[in-house]
């Protein structure tokens, strides 16, 4: 039981560090608009589409080893989207009174991260069949 617990905390660990370490990449080297939270909104956005595509759809249905899922869905990809991140950047813009941003950047937020995962879904089972 203990053994179990650490491996997995591991796992996650081990995954979430090069998860972040992509986000920061990411982050560095995508080009700024302004004030809008062109970085965050991207990386949110690939990941819905890839733990939809990776975790939801192939790997389970492939029977991937159930470590391997943690890693790359609460690790990897945990960590390379965040809420809070997608928080501070909408407070952000509504404190400095950017209204007509914040309000594209939270609806391609939620309107986009479903209609990521929706086709990561639909890719992932395609690949399966």
């Amino acid at each position: 039981m203990c053994y179990n617990l650490v491996m997995n905390a591991f796992i996650v660990f081990i995954f979430g560090f090069f998860g972040g370490l992509s986000r920061y990449e990411i982050n560095t080297y995508l080009p700024k608009m302004g004030d809008f939270p062109l970085a965050t909104l991207v990386i949110n956005l690939i990941g819905c589409y890839f733990f939809t595509f990776l975790v939801k759809s192939y790997l389970i249905e492939k029977n991937v080893h159930a470590r391997l899922i943690l890693g790359i869905g609460t690790g990897f990809i945990g960590s390379f989207t965040t809420f809070s991140s997608f928080i501070l950047d909408a407070d952000r813009l509504l404190m400095t009174q950017h209204y007509v941003e914040l309000l594209g950047y939270v609806g391609f937020s939620i309107v986009g991260g479903l209609f990521m995962a929706m086709l990561g879904m639909r890719h992932g089972r395609r690949l399966v069949a």
